[in-house]
């Protein structure tokens, strides 16, 4: 292959790259109601830690983003399937981006609020058990899972999900609650496909045009 072509190709792979989204994030959230109203909501960026009383705050509710765009290799069990609003499996081949919430005040708290994602929700983990078993898979490293037996939500505490948005209604004191949140994954636009096989197929074309013997001018 012709540097010229060599270029090309490379050129057609930056497309491919720069065309895909890559991640699904964390958008913004609130506390609107309870005891820890007014309050205020952040994102948390690694290295931390969670699970260990690490966000401690009676006004403050957490969220923060873990492994992006992760291609099931096996069925995954979840504690509450959206599709179904009961528990249920992920299909191997489902591509999902993880994201972790936690509220964890000092004193016990009533928290109403809600957090926003870029991307629709498809899972909630919430069981200690899950949660635990799922760190190696969705969690992200930098983020230090502490206290595993300790993390969940007991069974005053609710949530329901709307599209992009999951709504909580928490009663929590130390060492809080928190849950994992599964969101679809990005996948190349159709666009950013149709670009690489027109280009493909130029490249063809411009190979073909090589291989040519040239014709001899009388």
């Amino acid at each position: 292959m012709s540097p010229t072509m060599f270029r090309t190709v490379l050129g057609l792979a930056a497309v491919l790259a720069t065309g895909t989204p890559a991640s699904a994030a964390v958008v913004t959230g609130a506390i609107t109601g309870g005891t820890a109203s007014p309050g205020t909501f952040h994102i948390l960026t690694p290295p931390f830690a969670v699970g260990n009383n690490n966000q401690q705050a009676n006004t403050k509710l957490f969220a923060w983003n873990e492994v992006q765009n992760l291609t099931l290799a096996a069925a995954l069990g979840v504690d509450f399937l959206v599709a179904t609003s009961a528990p249920g499996t992920l299909a191997a081949g489902t591509i999902v981006s993880s994201h972790g919430i936690v509220f964890d005040p000092v004193q016990s708290r009533t928290m109403e609020g809600w957090v926003e994602f870029d991307r629709p929700i498809v899972a909630v983990i919430h069981k200690t058990a899950t949660l635990s078993a799922t760190d190696g898979l969705l969690g992200l490293a930098g983020i230090t899972y502490n206290s595993p037996s300790a993390r969940g939500l007991e069974n005053q505490d609710k949530f329901t999900v709307a599209g992009n948005k999951i709504f909580l209604d928490f009663r929590a004191s130390s060492p809080g609650d928190n849950i994992r949140v599964l969101t679809a994954g990005v996948v190349p636009e159709p666009a950013t496909w149709a670009m690489l096989v027109t280009g493909f197929g130029l490249l063809g074309v411009a190979m073909r045009r090589r291989r040519s013997p040239a014709r001899a001018i009388a």
